[in-house]
């Protein structure tokens, strides 16, 4: 697969207004077209084509700096958690990738842009909301969304269990920003058409000290060519707005973009278990095998309102 290369904002930007573009005070969504036949243009062989999103290059130093200055500094915080569900009984499970829990919730995102075709990590985080990475939805120079969205729930060498058109795409106002502040709001949130068959993760924000390590998941190019995914586990540290794994994979990472960073990692019937903590979003040149997300805060968790509300 080829892939797409993300460069930092280096100018000044408009945020993206006209037909289907929704706006509350924090978060903005663009809608699905209506009467589009999306499915049908994403057959396995259009999904293997399909250019993985390269991770973007960005100093966490700059984005630290960034949390130091901008509006989140000195906001309170309130920790909140939503809770995992699974809708497999345990005959129905099998070993092995996506046909264990919770990787069942999990699989590929697919969109288009400029009439190109490419492909991020995703996951469910309710019966219809999936989260990943705010790149892998909108560009944050323009503002611009990407269309034909799709999701291939459990995928794996080219099959799924189900595959999801979308309703709508979102991401906070903050991701469409001149400068290194935008990463700190490197999250996104899809509201598609059907419930998930197979359940759906927890989340945790405003987790700072609850977890020491997590377990990092996604479809990385350099493993296997993205074709089946991954499960990385490593230590955490949270510093100013940044959190950053150590996962000691020094294979290419694009094609990773929005896979979960789950705390409390769980295979077994544990009801308090997988929470995404922040999603994949970037790493910096000579730092293999160590890559950075967004902390989950009060503004995630306006944005999962959001999307469960059809971006309204």
């Amino acid at each position: 697969m080829n892939r797409l290369w993300l460069i930092p904002a280096a100018v000044t930007i408009a945020l993206a207004s006209g037909p289907g573009f929704a706006q509350t005070s924090d978060n903005d969504g663009n809608r699905a077209a209506p009467n589009r036949d999306r499915l049908s243009t994403w057959s396995p062989a259009a999904m293997e084509r399909a250019k993985q999103v390269v991770l973007p290059n960005v100093d966490p130093e700059a984005v630290k700096a960034a949390a130091r200055s901008g509006q989140r500094a000195s906001r309170p915080s309130t920790p909140g958690s939503s809770p995992a569900k699974d809708l497999v009984s345990d005959r129905e499970r099998a070993s092995g990738n996506v046909y264990d829990k919770p990787l069942y919730w999990a699989g590929k995102l697919f969109f288009r842009n400029k009439g190109e075709s490419y492909v991020c990590s995703a996951q469910f985080i309710s019966p219809t909301v999936l989260l990943t990475a705010a790149h892998c939805v909108r560009d944050s120079e323009t503002g611009e969304w990407y269309d034909d969205v799709i999701f291939a729930l459990q995928y794996k060498n080219g099959e799924y269990s189900q595959v999801y058109d979308y309703v709508c795409t979102a991401t906070n106002k903050g991701w469409v920003q001149d400068g290194f502040e935008k990463y700190l709001y490197d999250f996104a949130v899809i509201k598609v058409d059907k419930p998930s068959k197979t359940g759906y993760f927890g989340t945790h924000w405003n987790w700072d000290g609850q977890y020491s390590d997590v377990v990092k998941i996604g479809y990385p190019g350099g493993v296997e060519n993205g074709e089946v995914i991954q499960v990385e586990k490593g230590p955490i540290q949270f510093v100013e707005g940044v959190v950053q794994l150590t996962h000691g994979n020094p294979a290419d990472q694009g094609g990773s973009s929005g896979g979960a960073w789950i705390g409390a990692f769980s295979g077994g019937n544990n009801t308090d278990a997988n929470y995404i903590i922040s999603v994949e979003s970037f790493g910096v040149d000579g730092q293999p095998g160590i890559d950075y997300g967004p902390y989950l805060n009060e503004d995630f968790k306006s944005l999962f309102d959001y999307g469960e509300n059809g971006c309204q």
